[in-house]
């Protein structure tokens, strides 16, 4: 009788993620001096990374910032939720030059844009992935992080979009190689993160991309994001059928902060609370924590359910 209970004893479950407050209103795009820490009705800070100014040269990483944001969180009694850019569009380069020379592929997904790797590209994979290595020894598991915002999807932003229009899709893409190539993606993130609640970005772009990608996150413990007020009936349909199983995150500064205040806020937050399916996060404009009564009345709409992991 007794080898059976020492097997028992000895089996050891898998990490979980610290238990997340579950809920709340967090500031897009926010920084270690945004008055929004100080905010009560604000669960923290959405920051946003560059991969290269985490690690301007290969194997030297810069985490000053972070860990000074890790530092806020803890005092202030707040949660961070980053994200680590690789792919910004005409907005800059997210990637670091050094990876580009050492070999890795690169393509432009817009007619403006930065230069951006090649999502499959081998280089870019072993170069990404031991910076995913390096973030995950430091930050995984901390309980002051409510969850992270992923490139998985390996787009845009971090999104699922790798260009647009369609002829600056990069040499080699087809609808069967971007799916394979996230599904790797979220496997990766998955296995260096395994005690942090990982977040998927998604949209709509037909060929069955969005709807298989997104049932693979969720399957591996994944929220989902959206980052538009206004979602097609596609994308709203794919929150909706997911929405029991995992928390939903949408990000509504996409117009502009000229959502953040007064009958606009009021209107937004009517559009994001009438599409059918529990919110649980919303990421919002600075300025929308400075109407107390709309901010709380956004926060008493969201879904406050522990059920959900």
């Amino acid at each position: 009788m007794l080898l059976p209970l020492m097997l028992v004893a000895a089996t050891t479950c898998p990490p979980q993620p610290p238990r997340p407050v579950g809920f709340g209103l967090m500031q897009f795009a926010g920084f270690t001096d945004s008055r929004t820490w100080d905010d009560p009705r604000a669960l923290g800070v959405n920051r946003l990374f560059t991969w290269a100014d985490l690690e301007p040269s290969e194997g030297q990483y810069d985490w000053s910032e972070f860990d000074v944001l890790i530092d806020v969180a803890r005092a202030k009694g707040k949660r961070l939720s980053p994200r680590v850019y690789t792919n910004m569009d005409a907005w800059g380069q997210a990637t670091p030059d050094w990876v580009f020379d050492t070999g890795a592929a690169s393509y432009r997904s817009t007619s403006g844009s930065e230069r951006q790797p090649v999502p499959m590209d081998p280089v870019f994979t072993e170069k990404f992935s031991r910076f995913l290595e390096a973030m995950a020894s430091r930050y995984d598991g901390n309980p002051n992080i409510e969850f992270i915002q992923t490139n998985a999807g390996m787009g845009e932003f971090g999104e699922i979009i790798w260009a647009y229009p369609r002829e600056y899709l990069p040499p080699g893409w087809s609808p069967e190689v971007q799916i394979e190539t996230s599904k790797q993606w979220i496997d990766r993130w998955r296995s260096l993160f395994p005690r942090t609640h990982l977040v998927l970005m998604e949209n709509f772009i037909g060929e069955n991309i969005a709807e298989t990608v997104t049932a693979y996150a969720v399957d591996r413990g994944f929220y989902l994001q959206a980052n538009d007020t206004y979602l097609p009936r596609e994308s709203q349909a794919i929150l909706a059928a997911y929405a029991h199983r995992t928390r939903i995150v949408l990000e509504v500064e996409h117009g502009g902060c000229q959502s953040a205040e007064g009958q606009a806020f009021d209107e937004m937050t009517a559009t994001v609370f009438g599409y059918g399916f529990p919110v649980d996060y919303l990421m919002v404009c600075e300025q929308t924590f400075d109407d107390a009564a709309r901010t709380q009345g956004a926060i008493d709409r969201l879904r406050k359910d522990d059920a959900i992991p």
